[in-house]
């Protein structure tokens, strides 16, 4: 439902931005992190700004969701609009968006934004943003992705997205889940490729895909080239994740009373 979340603020309300992230390594990496936050502060620059980090710990003194939002509330904040760094919606993101849920009633008004692979359209941006920035003639590019298991669904929908928008120049692969790397290898036998151009998704799968997947690629008889750059670090990626807060701060979730599922 459209709805400015910052329509009904009073001169006595208090607004607040809050960036949620897993950690500072994995996903968008610390380098991302600052990007987003530097992006942030330029698009809501009159109110404030706050951080979390749902892995306790990994962030120095940066305190988890729950806890911020409690001193949020201590603090005279009314108006509170998180925006995660997930790139899924994996455990964190479902973690987060149950806290989310539980803190609504401390605040006049709370809105949670998405994470990066959400709608059929950011995965087609994501398709299109590998494809245009990273496609090497003659060869088939693989995107190499960090994946933990909780995520394949959305590593095997952005593999499907990238090889409809290629015709097939594009296959992706994760290091922890699926697509797998046999399973990669499998499918350029069938195709009968032999030159691989590998595409790290973010940082952390880099060393991964520099050693064991280039050795075994190569082992397997394919001429490997790498990516020195990553897909995490484009300008593009920013720009969906303000779509996305955007999107929160302008349209609300309904009720599921209001949807009629419940009585």
């Amino acid at each position: 439902m459209e709805q400015d979340m910052f329509e009904s603020m009073k001169d006595n309300d208090k607004a607040v931005i809050v960036a949620v992230h897993k950690d500072a390594d994995s996903g968008i990496g610390k380098a991302g992190i600052d990007r987003l936050t530097l992006r942030r502060r330029e698009l809501y620059p009159n109110y404030d700004y706050r951080e979390a980090c749902t892995t306790q710990g990994s962030m120095g003194e940066t305190p988890d969701p729950d806890k911020l939002f409690t001193q949020l509330q201590k603090d005279g904040y009314t108006h509170i609009l998180v925006q995660p760094s997930c790139i899924t919606k994996d455990l964190d993101m479902q973690y987060l968006r149950q806290m989310v849920e539980t803190a609504k009633g401390k605040f006049k008004q709370m809105r949670l934004g998405e994470p990066l692979l959400s709608d059929l359209t950011d995965y087609q941006e994501l398709a299109k943003m590998a494809i245009n920035t990273f496609s090497m003639p003659k060869e088939v590019n693989v995107l190499v992705c960090n994946g933990n298991g909780e995520d394949d669904a959305s590593y095997m929908m952005l593999e499907y997205t990238l090889r409809d928008k290629s015709n097939g120049d594009w296959l992706l692969a994760t290091t922890n889940g699926i697509p797998t790397l046999d399973h990669l290898i499998k499918v350029l036998k069938m195709q009968k490729i032999k030159k691989v151009h590998l595409v790290p998704f973010n940082a952390e799968v880099n060393s991964t895909m520099r050693g064991e997947w280039t050795k075994k690629l190569q082992q397997a008889g394919y001429k490997i080239t790498t990516e020195t750059r990553t897909l995490i670090d484009q300008e593009g990626i920013i720009n969906l994740f303000e779509q996305h807060v955007r999107h929160a701060e302008q349209f609300r979730r309904l009720t599921a009373k209001e949807q009629k599922l419940i009585p």
